[in-house]
C-alpha cells in the first residue's frame, strides 16, 4: 500500500509539474493551480522515500535563504506595525510575503527532476512550453487586441479594452508590441528570457548531430522566438540575455569552435548573404518602427519621457538610508515611496503629475526592493541565493550540464536584468523562475556521471582542490559583482541630477525627428542669455510646420484634495532675432485633456479642443496669455476632474525652404511664463 502510493503520488507530481509547464506561458491563475498541485503531491514524498529526503537536504540551503528574505520582510512590518488587526489585512494583500508559497515550489521541482526517469518527459515539455510562448508571441505580434483579455472575454473584443501598442508597419502590415497572453511587455519579456538562452544553448549543442526535421524546426522556433523578443522590446531582458552569454561563453557552456563544422566556399558565401539580408532587414525595421528607434535611442540618452526609473530610485534612496537595518517592511513600500515623492512635489509642483503615475508598487530592482522592505540583510541573502546558483553552475564542467539544466539556464538573465526590473516581485515571472530553478539544480545532480562530480552543492574543497575553488570563486564573483558594479556606474552619474533636470514635457507629432526637435527646444529655466543660444535645426519647412502637442499644465494645484488654479496659463515662443528662416506665425490649440493614469486603468486619456488661436510672432521673446482655460471645481481627490491643458502648435509662413531656425519654448513653473504663480 506504502509502495502504491508513492508511485501515485510520484506520477501525480511529474503529472502537475507537466501541466505547469504547459500553463504558465497562457494564464498565471491556471498555472497557479498546477503549481499548488505540484507542491501538494510532492512534499508527503519526503516522508515516505529516505532518497527524497537525502534530495532535500541538497536544495534546502536555497529554499532557506530565499525564505529568509520573506522573513525579514516579515519581521521588519511587526516591529514598525502600528496596529496588529488592520496590519495583518494589509500585509497579506500588499506584501512580498505574500509569494512566498511559490518559493515552496523551487524544491518540489528539485525534487521531481532528481527522478532520472522524468527527465527525458520535463525536457519535451520545456519545448512544449516554449513552442506555446513564442507561438502566442507571434500572433500578439500581429493583434491589434490583447489575447488574454480577448480569451478571458469570451473571444471577442469588449468595448473599453485597451488595445496593444502600435509598433510600425512591416509594408503593409501592421505590427503591435508582442506580449503574448500577458498583462505587459516587460512580464512577457522575463518569460522569453526565461526561455530563449536555453534554446539557442542546447541547439548549438545539436549543431554537430545529423540535421532532420526536428532539427531545423527548433531552428525555425529560435529564430521566431528571437524575432518577438526583438520586437517585445523589454531592453532589461536584452542586457540580461547578453550578460547570460557572454558568461556561458567565457564558462566554455557553448563553444563556437567547437560546435560550428568546416564551411565550404559556397556555404560561407551564402551565410554572407544571408547575414547582409538581415542587416538590412534590421535597417528597414529601425527605419519604419517608432517603438524600436525609441527603444534603442533612449539607451544612451539621460534626458527622456521614459524617466520613471530615476524618480522611484531617487526616492529609495532615503528610505533605505533611514532604515537601513530593518527597512521600511513588507507592504510598506508604496506608502513610503510616497511620501519622499510629495516632498520632490512641494519643491516641484510640476512633478506632480510626473511623480503621481510612476508605479510605485516595487523599486524596479530586484536587490534594491528587498534592500528597502527586509534591511541590509535582505539584501545579502538575496545576493547568497545568486552565489550559490553561479557557484552551481561553474562547478560542472561545460560537457557535464545536462540538457535540462541547459533549457533552464535562462534564470541567469533574470540577475542582470533584475537590476532595471523587479521580475522576482512580478508572479507571472516568479512562479516559473522558481520552478526553473528547481529543474536547473535538479538537471545539475546527474545521477549518470562519476560519484566524484556529483556533490554540486556540498562544500568538499580539499587542499588539492584548492586552485579549482579559486577558480571557482573568481568566477563567481565576476558574475555577480560585475554587472552590480556596472549598474552602480550606469546610474551614480544619473541620480546626481536634479529632478528638474531629467524631467522632459511629452510631444507628439506625427514625425519623430520633429518631436525631438521639439524637446531638445523647450527651456527649463528663463536664462538672459536665451537668444544667444543655438536655434539651429535638421528639419525642413515641410516637417517644421506639421502641428506638434506638447504636454502643458493641471487645471488643479497641488495638494490632495487639489484646489483649482487661479491664474492663467501662459507660455512663452522665443524667435531668434538674427536667424535666416523662422516662422512668422504659429496657430495654437488648447486641448483639455484627463489626467488619470492610463497605464494603470488600460484606458486611453480622452481629448477635447477647446480653442485655437493665431499670434504674430517678432523676434525675440513672445508672450502667449491663455485667458479662458481655467476649472473652477473642487475635487475630491486626485486626479478624478484634474484635467491637462494642453497645446497643439503649428509654425506658419517661413521665410524660405530649406533647413529651417526652429523657436524655443518655455512654460516657466507650471505654464506661468507670463504671470508667475505665487505659492
Amino acid at each position: 500500500m506504502k509502495e502504491g502510493f508513492v508511485k501515485n503520488g510520484e506520477r501525480l507530481s511529474l503529472f502537475s509539474l507537466c501541466l505547469f509547464l504547459l500553463s504558465f506561458p497562457q494564464s498565471v491563475s491556471v498555472s497557479q493551480i498546477f503549481a499548488g498541485l505540484t507542491i501538494a503531491t510532492t512534499y508527503p514524498l519526503l516522508y515516505f522515500r529516505k532518497e527524497y529526503r537525502e534530495d532535500w537536504k541538497r536544495i534546502q540551503s536555497f529554499f532557506l535563504i530565499f525564505l529568509g528574505i520573506y522573513l525579514l520582510a516579515l519581521l521588519s512590518s511587526l516591529i514598525q506595525a502600528e496596529s496588529y488587526q488592520p496590519f495583518f489585512k494589509k500585509f497579506i494583500k500588499q506584501s512580498e510575503f505574500g509569494d512566498f508559497w511559490m518559493l515552496l515550489v523551487l524544491p518540489a521541482s528539485y525534487l521531481i527532476v532528481s527522478q532520472e526517469k522524468n527527465q527525458r518527459i520535463l525536457k519535451n515539455f520545456l519545448y512544449a512550453s516554449a513552442v506555446i510562448a513564442i507561438l502566442l508571441g507571434c500572433i500578439s505580434l500581429f493583434s491589434e487586441v490583447r489575447i488574454g483579455k480577448f480569451v478571458s472575454n469570451g473571444f471577442r473584443y469588449a468595448p473599453g479594452d485597451r488595445l496593444q501598442h502600435f509598433s510600425g508597419n512591416l509594408g503593409p502590415i501592421k505590427l503591435y508590441l508582442p506580449i503574448g497572453m500577458m498583462n505587459t511587455h516587460l512580464t512577457f519579456g522575463g518569460l522569453l528570457g526565461l526561455i530563449l538562452p536555453g534554446l539557442l544553448l542546447d541547439w548549438f549543442r545539436k549543431w554537430k548531430e545529423n540535421k532532420n526535421i526536428l532539427f531545423y524546426a527548433r531552428t525555425a522556433l529560435l529564430a521566431a522566438g528571437w524575432i518577438v523578443l526583438f520586437f517585445n522590446q523589454s531592453r532589461s531582458i536584452w542586457l540580461g540575455v547578453v550578460v547570460l552569454l557572454v558568461v556561458a561563453l567565457l564558462h566554455g557552456t557553448f563553444s563556437l569552435k567547437k560546435n560550428l563544422p568546416n564551411f565550404s566556399t559556397k556555404t560561407k558565401l551564402m551565410a554572407g548573404l544571408l547575414f547582409l539580408a538581415v542587416l538590412l532587414s534590421a535597417t528597414y525595421l529601425f527605419r519604419n518602427n517608432w517603438l524600436i528607434q525609441r527603444s534603442i535611442s533612449q539607451i544612451f540618452e539621460v534626458h527622456n519621457t521614459e524617466n520613471q526609473r530615476y524618480y522611484i530610485y531617487k526616492n529609495t534612496i532615503p528610505l533605505i538610508q533611514d532604515h537601513t537595518w530593518i527597512g521600511v517592511g513588507g507592504g510598506n513600500y508604496k506608502d513610503s515611496h510616497w511620501k519622499e515623492s510629495s516632498k520632490m512635489i512641494e519643491g516641484q509642483e510640476q512633478l506632480w503629475y510626473e511623480l503621481y503615475i510612476t508605479p510605485r508598487g516595487h523599486a524596479h530592482n530586484d536587490l534594491l526592493h528587498f534592500i528597502a522592505v527586509g534591511g541590509i540583510f535582505a539584501g545579502i541573502l538575496f545576493l547568497w541565493f545568486w552565489w550559490k546558483l553561479f557557484d552551481g553552475f561553474f562547478q560542472k564542467r561545460p560537457d557535464e550540464i545536462g540538457s535540462l539544466s541547459i533549457l533552464t539556464i535562462g534564470i541567469f538573465s533574470l540577475f542582470s536584468a533584475g537590476f532595471f526590473q523587479c521580475y522576482l516581485l512580478d508572479d507571472e515571472v516568479l512562479l516559473p523562475f522558481f520552478v526553473f530553478c528547481g529543474i536547473f539544480l535538479g538537471g545539475l545532480r546527474n545521477p549518470s556521471l562519476p560519484s566524484k562530480t556529483e556533490n554540486t552543492f556540498e562544500d568538499s574543497k580539499t587542499l588539492s582542490q584548492l586552485p579549482i575553488f579559486r577558480k571557482i570563486f573568481l568566477k563567481t564573483a565576476a558574475a555577480v559583482g560585475l554587472p552590480l558594479l556596472f549598474y552602480w556606474l550606469f546610474w551614480i552619474p544619473r541620480l546626481n541630477l536634479k529632478p528638474l533636470d531629467v524631467y522632459n514635457r511629452r510631444v507628439r507629432a506625427s514625425d519623430l525627428n520633429l518631436v525631438k526637435t521639439v524637446q531638445k527646444n523647450i527651456l527649463k529655466f528663463e536664462s538672459s542669455q536665451i537668444l544667444n543660444q543655438d536655434f539651429d535645426s535638421n528639419l525642413n519647412v515641410t516637417q517644421a510646420s506639421l502641428p506638434f502637442q506638447v504636454e502643458g499644465c493641471l487645471t488643479h494645484r497641488y495638494p490632495n484634495p487639489p484646489v483649482p488654479r487661479v491664474i492663467p496659463f501662459s507660455f512663452e515662443i522665443y524667435v531668434p532675432e538674427n536667424a535666416t528662416n523662422v516662422p512668422k506665425k504659429a496657430r495654437i490649440t488648447i486641448v483639455s485633456r484627463d489626467s488619470f493614469n492610463q497605464d494603470q486603468l488600460y484606458w486611453a486619456q480622452g481629448e477635447t479642443d477647446l480653442e485655437t488661436i493665431e499670434v504674430t510672432l517678432k523676434p525675440g521673446k513672445n508672450e502667449i496669455l491663455i485667458p479662458n482655460s481655467l476649472l473652477h471645481t473642487y475635487p475630491k481627490e486626485f486626479p478624478d476632474g484634474v484635467f491637462f491643458r494642453d497645446f497643439r502648435i503649428s509654425y506658419l509662413d517661413f521665410e524660405k525652404e530649406g533647413k529651417v531656425d526652429f523657436p524655443k519654448l518655455y512654460f516657466g513653473k507650471i505654464c506661468d511664463a507670463v504671470i508667475p504663480q505665487t505659492q
